[in-house]
């Protein structure tokens, strides 16, 4: 499992309590560089998501089973974030899951608004992404934009189509479509529920509960 973190400025020292090798956690750094042996610098655009999709575009041909993309601050969206982190990097052998967001906030959302963010170009950026449309796509996302995924995920798409992503969020350092992006993180590894009631929804998608408990088994 590859761990990579997306950093600006934040204090990046909880890295010591994660259970893996320093060669397994990668910080992509766009701010004030920190002198690590595990640093890379990046220019300083297209938010968290804009580094996670370059890094997959980057690595596509040699991606680990399993990688866990994580903000510079964790904590803001998944306040268990040490305990969970470490979690699943225990079981990583006997994980049942191919997704799963990593956030304590599972919001809901639709392509043609969302109540959280008001104006995002939800329909378009979904068809700029995978060239067809749909006006009536419900779905539910993890706040925070945080996830582990599993290689076959991101190998059902081409290595281009994570381009495109990483060439939509390059034009500024906090492009709207950053925002639209942590809420596609789902539908782009294909873990996303069509067109159910609400209730249904939560209670099929494999997430954590309010006390960061994990719903699926590992």
């Amino acid at each position: 499992m590859k761990i990579i973190i997306a950093r600006y400025k934040e204090d990046i020292s909880w890295t010591k309590d994660i259970k893996k090798e320093l060669k397994d956690i990668v910080v992509y750094n766009k701010g004030t560089s920190l002198n690590i042996d595990n640093e890379i610098m990046m220019e300083n655009v297209g938010k968290e998501g804009h580094t996670f999709y370059k890094y997959i575009y980057d690595h596509y041909d040699e991606l680990d089973d399993y990688t866990m993309f994580l903000q510079g601050n964790p904590f803001d969206h998944l306040p268990n974030a040490i305990n969970v982190i470490n979690q699943f990097i225990e079981k990583e052998n006997e994980l049942k899951t191919s997704f799963c967001t990593l956030s304590s906030r599972i919001l809901r959302c639709n392509l043609i608004n969302c109540i959280y963010h008001k104006n995002l170009p939800l329909y378009q950026t979904y068809q700029y992404l995978f060239g067809e449309s749909k006006n009536d796509l419900h779905y539910l996302f993890g706040a925070g934009g945080q996830f582990i995924v599993h290689k076959i995920e991101i190998l059902r798409h081409p290595k281009e189509f994570y381009l495109k992503i990483v060439n939509l969020l390059s034009y500024s350092v906090n492009p709207i479509e950053g925002f639209v992006i942590e809420r596609f993180h789902a539908i782009i590894f294909n873990h996303y529920i069509l067109n159910r009631p609400y209730d249904q929804m939560k209670l099929e998608y494999k997430y954590y509960d309010k006390n960061y408990k994990m719903l699926y088994k590992l």
